[in-house]
């Protein structure tokens, strides 16, 4: 949800949060090294498959993130 992805269940769209999806993003590669070496290797392969296609998501995010942040920097060209 803090992608802007809503749930089955709800009627409208939440809000894409960058930083909150980053930080969930973040957990769920501290439980990969957690289990690491304790899953097998179709586990292993379909997690990291799953943390690249988020962390893939979080740069789509970034830039609306960027732009709306009130003390986010910007490059002058």
């Amino acid at each position: 949800m803090a992608m802007g992805v809503p749930h089955p269940e709800m009627q409208e769209q939440p809000p894409a949060n960058a930083t909150v999806a980053r930080f969930y993003v973040d957990l769920i590669n501290i439980l990969q090294a957690k289990v690491k070496g304790n899953l097998t290797e179709a586990e292993s392969g379909e997690l990291e498959e799953v943390l690249y296609h988020l962390r893939m998501r979080i740069l789509d995010l970034q830039p609306a993130a960027t732009n709306n942040h009130p003390h986010a920097t910007r490059l002058q060209a």
